[in-house]
């Protein structure tokens, strides 16, 4: 076994900003406290990413473009979300429109020319309409109304602008309320339409017009500036000089909440939380303490702080984030603490693995992310021992190790400030991922016992319905296509902007199939893209979650593919195409066993054709096809 190494103090910004790679100065990053950095610190920082940014991409990593735009000054945001980013192992590029012209640019191209991921729109009240805000204690109830109305009107007219304009997620700052109103913090609320009222009233507005777009998310300022400090968002001076509505020191808070906003729009979530058990999830040590020794529960300072952090985890599964167990530890004791103490939010069966054992932690890791089907760098893993967290990095740098702070207290408080399991929305399957492993342990189970793999997919009893993607499918096809590597056939990350494109097109076909069992629904598992080229008809992609492989469905799939194939007379060939990669080796030969020639082979992409009279179904007779019309 490894020794554990010594954890060393982190590098300094200046040291970091002499790296000669992005890939060593994005891990040196990863090191740093970035709420302690100065704005001298980011600016050095943002520096040296820019200078290292025209190297060869030697850890191929996902690229971000964001546009910056609003009614103040933002240039200073830009360095600021570029650090963060590369922190998080993304690299960022930025385009800042003309002070106050968030309109113009969407409407004369400037900001479609840049082709962003993510464009930003903040607006300042004082600045949009400065004299109702300076005057609000002088407007009658129906003059404060109609500013309200007006300020949400005018940005419904620029979302609509944008989204008819920009294939870009567009993220909305809503209002943060001012520290103290005009009319005091008495007098106010017991105002006619108060100005508290106002502050409510735009953000529940802005909140319930853009609930059900999926391109469009609110950015919460005033939650942010509460958490921050008001009174420390806005610097007088700097505002009356430059129009800068968010003081410097308030720009590391935005930047870091926009890391977040990032990781949701492009489906980068980490799949699955790791934690140690001994002074992690519980306080003490089961093995010299005991089930009944160990802290967790009312009635103590620190059992309570353990149960605070058990019932944090338990939102994070309920948000689809699979949870996991890596200790050195003896796996009766575990079992006994988790069948002792009933009052744990978390229960064995909470865990989608469990490795107990006294071998080294890496090596637990390893096997966890291959009970799952989950790459390494779908993994967080937390432990209370800053030596363990530091071989980790050492050994498996995929992972994203996170050590603990000394004080339970604090543990929630560490696992909030994580951006690494921001989603965009919370869907049905994710809400049933726990359960779904848990089904997936049973099929192995019958699998192990079941000598005959015909006799065995037969017993499944497995039922495939495929549909057509509809507006409520959207987010879940995105999510397939964001997250899915080893059943897929080109590996294209296709946006949410783009698969609208896609599902509203005639010349496009977005299908979604979901799968049921004798076990379980398994959701929505598969997905593929048909696109008409001339005379023929091409898999575009096609993509099958890691959970429902190994029974047939994508044949099955294809099967039906074929089917429509044939049903379309315009249609005299069918096309398919392989990107080879290193996470979709599953993939490699699909198309030769499906029946497909291989047409052209060149830089590693192989083209496929079918002609009518070579069209042949795969037998999978034990799965059963529906076809949602």
């Amino acid at each position: 076994m490894p020794s554990l190494p010594t954890p060393t103090s982190p590098p300094s910004p200046k040291s970091i900003a002499a790296a000669e790679s992005l890939p060593e100065l994005r891990r040196s990053l990863a090191d740093l406290d970035l709420d302690r950095l100065s704005a001298a610190d980011y600016a050095l920082l943002a520096g040296a990413l820019r200078r290292l940014a025209s190297q060869p991409a030697l850890e191929p990593g996902p690229r971000i473009k964001i546009a910056y735009l609003g009614n103040f000054t933002l240039d200073l945001l830009p360095p600021y979300f570029e650090v963060r980013a590369a922190a998080a192992g993304l690299q960022a590029e930025s385009y800042s429109a003309p002070f106050g012209q968030y309109f113009q640019a969407v409407l004369d191209g400037s900001v479609a020319a840049f082709e962003p991921d993510l464009v930003f729109l903040a607006l300042s009240l004082r600045l949009l309409h400065p004299e109702p805000i300076a005057r609000w204690g002088s407007l009658s109830e129906a003059e404060r109304r109609a500013f309200r109305e007006e300020v949400s009107g005018h940005l419904a007219e620029w979302v609509e602008a944008a989204s008819g304009r920009l294939g870009a997620t567009l993220v909305l700052a809503n209002f943060a309320s001012p520290l103290l109103p005009a009319a005091g913090a008495v007098a106010d609320l017991k105002s006619p339409y108060s100005e508290s009222e106002l502050y409510l009233d735009l953000n529940a507005d802005l909140l319930r017009r853009v609930k059900g777009n999926p391109r469009v998310q609110v950015f919460d300022v005033e939650r942010l500036a509460a958490a921050f400090g008001k009174e420390r968002v806005l610097d007088r001076r700097l505002f009356y000089m430059a129009k800068m509505e968010w003081s410097p020191a308030f720009l590391p808070a935005v930047a870091g909440e926009l890391v977040r906003h990032l990781i949701a729009a492009r489906g980068l979530a980490r799949k699955c939380l790791v934690l140690d058990l001994d002074n992690t999830l519980w306080g003490g040590v089961v093995g010299e303490e005991g089930a009944a020794g160990v802290k967790i529960g009312t009635g103590d300072p620190e059992g309570e702080a353990y149960l605070d952090f058990q019932y944090r985890l338990k939102g994070l599964q309920d948000r689809g984030i699979l949870l996991a167990i890596c200790s050195r530890n003896n796996p009766a004791d575990v079992e006994e603490v988790f069948a002792a103490r009933k009052e744990m939010p978390l229960q064995l069966s909470d865990f989608a693995a469990v490795e107990a054992s006294w071998e080294p932690k890496h090596e637990g890791l390893r096997r966890i992310a291959q009970a799952l089907d989950l790459g390494l760098d779908s993994l967080v893993f937390v432990d209370d021992n800053p030596a363990e967290i530091a071989l980790i990095r050492q050994l498996l740098p995929e992972v994203l190790a996170v050590d603990l702070p000394p004080d339970p207290a604090d543990y929630a408080a560490r696992l909030d400030r994580l951006p690494w399991f921001e989603k965009a929305a919370i869907l049905p399957e994710d809400r049933r991922k726990t359960a779904q492993y848990s089904e997936n342990r049973a099929r192995r189970e019958l699998a192990a016992t079941t000598g005959d793999l015909t006799a065995y997919l037969t017993s499944l009893e497995t039922v495939i319905r495929l549909r057509q993607a509809g507006a409520n499918d959207l987010q879940r096809a995105h999510q397939l296509f964001t997250k899915t590597n080893q059943f897929n056939l080109t590996t294209i990350r296709y946006s949410l902007p783009d698969l609208e494109r896609f599902a509203a097109s005639p010349d496009h076909h977005l299908g979604l199939v979901a799968a049921r069992d004798r076990f379980g629904d398994l959701g929505t598992i598969a997905a593929f893209l048909l696109r008409r080229e001339g005379a023929a008809l091409a898999i575009d992609s096609l993509l099958l979650s890691c959970r429902a492989l190994g029974r047939g469905v994508e044949s099955a799939v294809v099967n039906a593919i074929k089917e429509r194939f044939l049903a379309d007379p315009r249609s005299t060939e069918l096309h398919g195409r392989f990107v080879p990669t290193a996470r979709n080796r599953p993939a490699e030969g699909f198309y030769e066993r499906e029946g497909f020639r291989l047409v052209t082979q060149e830089a590693g992409e192989s083209l496929y054709a079918l002609t009518r009279q070579e069209v042949r179904p795969t037998p999978c007779p034990w799965i059963a096809v529906e076809i949602e019309e």
